[in-house]
């Protein structure tokens, strides 16, 4: 098989050390006791004039440093029992943008939200007190601090929508899905890594994972940490520890999901293949796992073919 990494054969096998430092469950648990003793305080408003078999709702909560983070809710017209629903990040720089995204999922049988990107190309602004300087974009922002770094609320913010979302009466709080590609498909195994409520995953292409990997042979925005290391070098092994507690390698490990459906494209030079199977590798061995690969693929993954695969998949699993 073509890869721009190494080759198939070595890939599938790829299982490197973690970089979990002593305190890093401890921070996580110190984190989420913290975020739990804030307020979700969410909003749902129901919209008319985009899907007439739908039910859309304007969502707003609680972020845990207040930041109202945005979303979309969708579910079927008429809810007879709680549904399977699917919970959507999204990919870096972008936004929650307009409820139709969701459709296929209420089609499916699901319910469906979609969580804004803090600060990002959405409607979610963000707070971000850093102590350090960082490179443009906003994956170096606090890199020398894990309790000031960007992803540390955000990656909280996955948690507290799946919250919102269990709460809903629509909503079968044993049957949700975290997906997501690229950022989204790093989000949905912090959530899971995170969230004790998530029982099945899809991350795509994902992202955050294998850093030390990742900075030596990946393009597009890990490059902002490349950036950051050549005008810091004195602050490399810093910044390493720091990401170390936002490496989903590291995160899966916590995961509590049943089951994980994966994709990658190995000729992905954004999200590279090694760094894929680094996290893939190191579910935990009662997780059952599927891995979709797609060898000519680059970072759209298998594309619309993946994203149909995935819909059956979803439905086999909760519905």
């Amino acid at each position: 098989m073509p890869s721009i990494d190494w080759p198939y054969e070595k890939l599938v096998d790829y299982k490197p050390d973690l970089t979990l430092q002593e305190d890093f469950n401890q921070f996580w648990d110190d984190s989420l006791s913290a975020s739990e003793e804030i307020g979700l305080n969410a909003e749902f408003t129901e919209v008319e004039g985009f899907l007439p078999l739908a039910r859309v709702y304007d969502v707003a909560f609680d972020g845990a440093d207040g930041v109202r983070v945005c979303g979309w809710f969708l579910t079927p017209r008429e809810v007879k029992e709680p549904l399977p629903t699917v919970v959507q990040f999204i990919g870096y720089s972008g936004g929650r943008e307009y409820p139709h995204a969701l459709a296929p999922h209420v089609l499916n049988g699901f319910c469906a939200f979609i969580m804004d990107s803090r600060g990002q190309g959405g409607n979610t602004g963000m707070r971000l007190d850093t102590s350090h300087g960082g490179q443009r974009g906003f994956i170096t922002h606090g890199v020398l601090d894990k309790s000031e770094y960007y992803y540390r609320q955000f990656y909280l913010d996955t948690v507290r929508a799946v919250e919102v979302v269990a709460g809903r009466s629509e909503v079968d709080g044993g049957r949700i899905a975290a997906i997501g590609g690229s950022q989204g498909g790093a989000l949905t195994l912090a959530c899971a890594g995170l969230s004790d409520r998530v029982a099945v995953m899809a991350p795509d292409v994902p992202w955050l994972s294998h850093f030390r990997r990742s900075v030596n042979i990946a393009v597009g925005p890990y490059e902002e940490i490349t950036e950051f290391m050549k005008r810091f070098p004195q602050e490399i092994e810093r910044a390493f520890t720091t990401l170390s507690y936002f490496d989903n390698m590291n995160l899966v490990t916590r995961t509590k999901v049943r089951s994980a459906y994966y994709s990658v494209g190995l000729c992905d030079d954004i999200c590279p293949p090694s760094t894929v199977f680094a996290s893939y590798n190191h579910l935990p061995e009662e997780v059952d796992r599927k891995i979709e690969v797609y060898p000519f693929n680059k970072h759209e993954g298998g594309g619309s073919l993946h994203q149909q695969r995935k819909l059956q998949w979803l439905r086999k699993t909760l519905g």
